[in-house]
């Protein structure tokens, strides 16, 4: 499957009515999580998608007429998307669903039929139009042409406005193995990606003064959160200058993960294109930001600038660059190899002598045994490249999914070339 993105231009009568539908999906998701929730507590009944399908749905839609107003496909999914919330619940992949908000990622999805067909068509240089079913047709900023036969699409809103996605059948071809020469990935805070090439990649952020503004609305908008909290019950809804605080903040961690995302496009895109197989250090980026704040009993130590660490490390996007490389490196016949990341950042690209002291600083590294100097992350990347071409060499670097393929040894480290 392919999935393409756009950004969507409604006028402002096709924005209402969009959210409008947004909001007739979040009520049947959040009515359906009621229920399911009260039937399991009072019967101890497990309901799905299918116990609450086109009969419930209908009645609903008596009852409420506003229902009727969206494809009947919006309301369907909705409850599919709820049958996949709790299969990422009880796979370990997710929490428990909550209720959606208004505000917080609105959208919703209509599949292709041959009744109802999906019809995307260039109109200009920059610009498309998509025929929704029972929609019409909507404006949209052409970036790329969509290859392969829409199966459905989803229409969302963040605070950056409104955007499509297509996710299409993806066509047939032959792959052909890349021959191309290996890399080693090193990830990293100070530098995005380190490769053993010599090259360095850094994330682009926000200019110094959207910096410093998302500073001042984040401080703004956690005093106004604490005033609202010590109000009355009956007086703690959020006033226009709180509402407008938190959409101005919120467009602005948008708008920076959108460039986060373009950056890291463009980089696995070239490092998929160039180079045959990828090798990188098979991270638990998820252990490694938990808070460590601790409980009442045993309090953590250095907790704010763990706290700091932890934002820097989820700012560079270590595990989107991952899947991207991932299905990036299979479409284009390569490899993608993870291995242990223990000591690749001690040893010696050189002499292979692994000392926590060679280690000066967080750029510089100069062996205590052999004197050889280089940037610390580019040694790193040259030792993951070596130990992942001697798990190569060895046939047992496995499959590419999460975190499955077999982990180095320490001395497999030591003894690679």
């Amino acid at each position: 499957m392919l999935a393409y993105r756009y950004r969507l231009y409604p006028t402002t009568l096709q924005a209402e009515a969009l959210g409008q539908w947004c909001g007739c999906a979040r009520a049947i998701y959040n009515a359906g999580l009621e229920q399911r929730q009260t039937a399991y507590k009072l019967c101890g009944v497990s309901l799905g998608s299918n116990d609450q399908g086109a009969n419930q749905l209908t009645e609903a839609k008596r009852a409420l007429p506003w229902l009727a107003q969206p494809h009947s496909d919006v309301l369907q999914q909705a409850l599919r998307d709820l049958d996949c919330a709790y299969r990422n619940f009880f796979a370990g992949r997710g929490g428990f669903p909550r209720f959606k908000r208004k505000g917080r990622r609105d959208s919703f999805r209509v599949q292709a039929r041959a009744s109802a067909p999906i019809c995307v068509r260039r109109l200009s240089r920059h610009w498309g139009e998509i025929i929704i079913p029972k929609f019409g047709a909507v404006r949209f900023r052409w970036s790329r042409k969509p290859v392969g036969e829409i199966r459905h699409i989803t229409v969302v809103r963040n605070a950056l406005g409104w955007h499509v996605c297509l996710c299409c059948n993806e066509p047939e071809r032959a792959t052909a193995v890349n021959d191309a020469a290996p890399v080693g990935v090193d990830r990293g805070v100070a530098a995005t990606a380190a490769l053993s090439t010599g090259m360095l990649h850094c994330t682009p952020t926000l200019s110094p003064g959207q910096v410093e503004r998302q500073r001042r609305l984040a401080r703004k908008a956690g005093r106004q959160e604490t005033a609202r909290r010590h109000r009355p019950n009956d007086q703690r809804r959020r006033s226009r200058r709180h509402q407008r605080t938190l959409g101005a903040l919120a467009k602005l961690r948008a708008l920076e993960a959108r460039i986060r995302k373009n950056f890291l496009h463009k980089l696995t895109t070239d490092i998929a294109k160039n180079h045959g197989v990828v090798v990188i250090e098979d991270l638990r980026v998820k252990n490694m930001t938990r808070s460590a704040k601790g409980t009442i009993e045993s309090p953590g130590r250095n907790v704010a600038q763990k706290r700091g660490l932890n934002r820097a490390v989820l700012r560079q996007g270590w595990g989107e660059m991952e899947q991207m490389l991932a299905y990036k490196l299979d479409r284009r016949g390569g490899t993608l190899i993870k291995i242990n990341p223990a000591y690749t950042s001690q040893r010696c690209g050189q002499c292979g002598a692994i000392n926590k002291a060679s280690r000066q600083t967080q750029a510089h590294f100069k062996c205590v045994a052999c004197g050889h100097t280089a940037h610390a992350d580019i040694n790193a990347a040259r030792n993951i490249l070596a130990a992942g071409l001697a798990v190569t060499a060895r046939g047992a670097f496995g499959e590419v999914s999460r975190g499955n393929e077999p982990r180095t040894t320490r001395r497999e480290l030591a003894n690679a070339a």
